[in-house]
């Protein structure tokens, strides 16, 4: 074998073939190293080696057939010599694979959504409608950010929310976004759809809402964050099967038993509400997008409204005798 003053390239196959002939501690003297360094060359060269009691089991003939040698992973040498880093199992670092096929829209995403964001995503792309038939309720509440809309309106909505965050926690703006921990005891305010403003308090106010209030830290004031798509009543006519149908005002065109009711409907936009988390201190600013404009757009104005808000509030609460943390 070898000396350790040589510099022969000893091949992952003999190392195997040490490994499963002698144990760790022996192969190591016949290397001149320890037999800790040995068991950190085979790990670092993705070799297999016998587990604890092998050695007993193969003395009493009942250790049966060690296992293939396997392909090195990629970036994985082919072999050791004295002085490599891998004496010390510090093998070049391994490629992280990708479970299953990474496809262009997965690269595309993993860059475009905020790591808070991805949760959600992953909830309500798998989330039905709740009780009012369209907006959509994950399963759980833990763990993801207030984003409230249909599954029409659904990738809007999560591109917008990441974009914001985004915005926020910008070099130059530096607000922290994050879903407020339990022991600071803030609360979500009710969020309600209306599209028009004559028509607050006849939205919906969706059944799911999160756990815990998303937040932003600014100037060391916490101000909850929700994202909703909003809704307009609309008459619609029941046609059977569950199913219902923006009313004509024709009943003849239908078969009985039909009738109208009025429903809250997604519109596609999107609002942001910022409010105080605080009990007994109410503060709320709204964004509402419309018709024709692009939301992302107002992200710079959205976020000096959220800024001059955090000085509001953060009266409001010193006025109240609470900390703004």
């Amino acid at each position: 074998m070898t000396k350790r003053g040589d510099d022969h390239l000893i091949s992952r196959r003999e190392l195997y073939d040490l490994a499963w002939s002698m144990s760790a501690d022996k192969a190591g003297l016949t290397l001149k190293i320890t037999g800790e360094h040995f068991s950190n060359i085979c790990r670092a060269l993705d070799i297999p080696r016998p587990g604890r009691g092998y050695w007993k089991m193969e003395k009493a003939g009942t250790a049966g057939l060690p296992p293939a040698l396997p392909p090195p992973s990629r970036g994985v040498p082919d072999g050791w010599k004295p002085g490599d880093p891998t004496e010390h199992g510090r093998a070049p670092r391994k490629l992280r694979q990708p479970i299953g096929p990474l496809t262009f829209a997965d690269f595309q995403e993993s860059r475009r959504l905020h790591e808070l964001v991805k949760p959600a995503a992953k909830e309500l792309r798998r989330a039905e409608p709740g009780v009012d038939g369209h907006y959509l309720r994950p399963r759980i509440k833990r763990g993801v950010v207030d984003l409230t809309c249909s599954e029409a309106g659904l990738e809007k909505c999560l591109r917008f929310t990441s974009d914001l965050f985004k915005r926020l926690e910008s070099p130059e703006n530096g607000h922290r976004v994050s879903i407020a921990p339990v022991i600071k005891g803030l609360i979500r305010a009710p969020i309600d759809t209306a599209a028009d403003v004559a028509d607050r308090g006849k939205g919906i106010s969706p059944s799911w809402f999160p756990l815990r209030p998303t937040v932003v830290s600014v100037l060391g004031v916490s101000i909850g964050l929700a994202v909703v798509e909003t809704s307009r009543s609309a008459r619609m006519r029941y046609i059977g099967g569950g199913n219902y149908v923006p009313d004509t005002g024709n009943a003849e065109d239908y078969v009985p038993p039909t009738w109208v009711v009025v429903q809250n409907l997604p519109t596609g936009m999107l609002r942001l509400t910022a409010y105080s988390p605080f009990h007994g201190v109410p503060w709320q600013r709204q964004w509402t997008e419309t018709p024709g404009t692009l939301f992302s757009s107002s992200l710079e104005s959205i976020v000096r409204g959220i800024e001059a808000g955090a000085h509001e509030l953060f009266l409001a609460l010193d006025k109240a005798g609470i900390q703004p943390g």
